[in-house]
């Protein structure tokens, strides 16, 4: 047994253990859907530390996710669901079976493997659209971004940057039409369209959207404390100065990066 194996059997038996009479009460306590919650909190605290690019935050944090997905299989475990082991099997037989062009013997240098995976998804798991199976809880623009990358896995995509980028000035144009309208509703449709294509040109230079929105927020943070920072320093209250002069300390923040 390698070393790997001994320690997850080793976190596997600890948490078991924390379940068993005499164990820790709120563990005991708990259910699949109680530790939802925690598992999505870990998720993300896992994309935050990558993010970050903190080495020992990014292990600490897969640690926390690795207990969530140890806590939810002795869970079923006790139900006699499945184990360990089966989840592990399952995961190993899905990466050989939905990469043929890598692990089978007929290669099929015209499929590529995005399109292979999407394909033999949609019928392993029975579904009627190959969009279907994205979860409700992502984040719109992960479902964006996802539902057109499970569109163009069978080829319904542009075929260049400049095809996404005209699409982008088109959807543009059409809110532009919606808000001299002042057609509210229409409005509203023609932002999404335009979502929708930014998105897909985040893909088209392969960069996640939800990323690129989640550095720029954190960028945004970043300047505007910055900015209050400044204001402060200069004895002046922020909601007396006009626009005018807070685009100024927006300047002097951004060359103060520089």
């Amino acid at each position: 047994m390698s070393n790997t194996d001994q320690k997850l059997k080793e976190l596997i038996k600890l948490v078991e253990k924390l379940r068993a009479p005499g164990g820790c009460d709120w563990d005991r306590k708990q259910t699949p859907e109680t530790l939802i919650p925690y598992l999505l909190e870990e998720s993300h605290e896992v994309a935050e530390a990558i993010l970050d690019n903190e080495p020992s935050l990014i292990k600490e944090e897969l640690g926390d996710l690795l207990l969530n997905v140890v806590f939810q299989v002795v869970l079923a475990q006790e139900k006699k669901e499945f184990n360990m082991d089966e989840v592990i099997n399952d995961i190993n037989e899905k990466i050989i079976t939905r990469h043929p062009h890598i692990f089978g013997n007929n290669i099929n240098d015209k499929i590529s493997s995005k399109q292979t995976w999407e394909l033999n998804k949609k019928k392993q798991k029975n579904r009627d659209s190959i969009l279907d199976g994205i979860p409700n809880s992502l984040s719109p623009l992960i479902v964006s971004h996802r539902l057109q990358d499970k569109s163009a896995a069978v080829g319904f995509e542009w075929e260049s940057i400049n095809q996404v980028i005209s699409k982008i000035d088109e959807e543009l144009d059409e809110l532009k039409l919606g808000i001299i309208n002042k057609d509210q509703s229409n409005i509203e449709e023609e932002i999404g369209d335009l979502l929708i294509t930014i998105v897909n040109l985040s893909r088209f230079l392969n960069i996640s959207s939800e990323l690129a929105l989640k550095k720029a927020n954190k960028k945004f943070y970043r300047r505007f404390t910055n900015l209050e920072k400044l204001i402060f320093l200069d004895k002046k209250i922020i909601n007396d100065l006009s626009l005018n002069e807070l685009m100024e300390y927006w300047k002097r923040v951004k060359n103060e990066e520089k």
